[in-house]
């Protein structure tokens, strides 16, 4: 007989029974999302913080499990999102930015102005440079 370094050797200790229990309990939907969760960058798991926001994430998650869809195929899920957006955003309408006009206040600066920083030259040539 050869030996082969691939072959994977045959476990016989105590810890193998346990192991095999482990992977045979299913895992739920919740235990998934927070696994998910923890290798997300900082910036988004600072916002999963938040209850509401974590609630909301795991309520949508829900519903496309019922629906069936396969949380491995990006393409499902953003159909998914893209056929029930509607709906979900009539579910939390707070949520919702609210679009404000801009108002500049003070009189409009031409480029050939002088530039209001106090500098001497014209506005084109000092702040308003690259716009």
């Amino acid at each position: 007989m050869i030996w082969n370094p691939f072959k994977k050797k045959a476990d016989t200790s105590a810890s193998k029974p346990e192991q095999s229990s482990k992977s045979s309990k299913k895992e739920t939907l919740e235990e998934r999302l927070e696994r998910e969760m923890e290798s997300l960058p900082a910036v988004f798991k600072s916002k999963l913080q938040d209850p509401t926001i974590k609630k909301r994430l795991m309520d949508i998650a829900k519903r496309m499990e019922a629906d069936g869809v396969n949380f491995k195929s990006i393409r499902q899920m953003k159909k998914w999102m893209k056929d029930h957006e509607k709906e979900l955003r009539e579910e939390n309408p707070e949520a919702q930015p609210k679009v404000e006009t801009v108002v500049h206040e003070g009189p409009r600066i031409g480029r050939n102005d002088p530039c209001p920083c106090g500098s001497g030259k014209k506005y084109k040539k000092c702040c308003g440079i690259g716009k």
